[in-house]
């Protein structure tokens, strides 16, 4: 049984530092993206919808969060996701790198990112498994467990904080 300790101090839902550190790799580059937003779990958190992080390149979305390296294509991604592009926000690098030094946590900053419920439309999500078997890796895209959420709010270490306002 898990206890709440163990939830609070060793779940990964690191997806919002995880893309942030990212970010910083992008700095010029008016190609790259940081997105929060909106997606839906799977397995366990099947039927609810939660605060994201993750990073855009062109086409190409890169979600470096709870250990894993992520490199996919940002249609599938989409689709994997349930993602509606309204429901997110992005930011360059540098628009990041202002959030970050500004606010002082990783985020999510201009969305609430609370876990809702999943309110799928006309397609449930066996037809959206369905529609990127074979095109998807086997593993789960999404996470799968509560603790794999994204821990919001999370404080930006002020070594960082004064790296970024150097480049600012």
């Amino acid at each position: 049984m898990i206890k709440l300790k163990q939830l609070l101090t060793e779940g990964k839902g690191d997806c919002y530092q995880a893309g942030g550190r990212l970010i910083f790799k992008y700095f010029g580059d008016k190609n790259a993206k940081l997105v929060h937003g909106m997606v839906s779990g799977q397995g366990a958190l099947e039927g609810s919808r939660f605060g994201h992080c993750w990073v855009e390149w062109k086409d190409k979305v890169m979600d470096h969060s709870n250990d894993r390296q992520l490199d996919l294509d940002k249609q599938l991604y989409y689709i994997m996701g349930r993602i509606d592009p309204n429901e997110c926000v992005y930011y360059t690098p540098e628009e990041a790198a202002k959030k970050m030094t500004d606010i002082g946590h990783w985020g999510p900053w201009d969305i609430s990112g609370l876990t809702v419920k999943d309110t799928y439309g006309d397609l449930g999500p066996e037809e959206y498994k369905e529609l990127v078997l074979g095109e998807a890796p086997k593993e789960d895209v999404m996470p799968d467990q509560r603790m794999e959420i994204g821990k919001h709010d999370q404080k930006i270490p002020s070594q960082i904080i004064d790296k970024l306002d150097q480049i600012l």
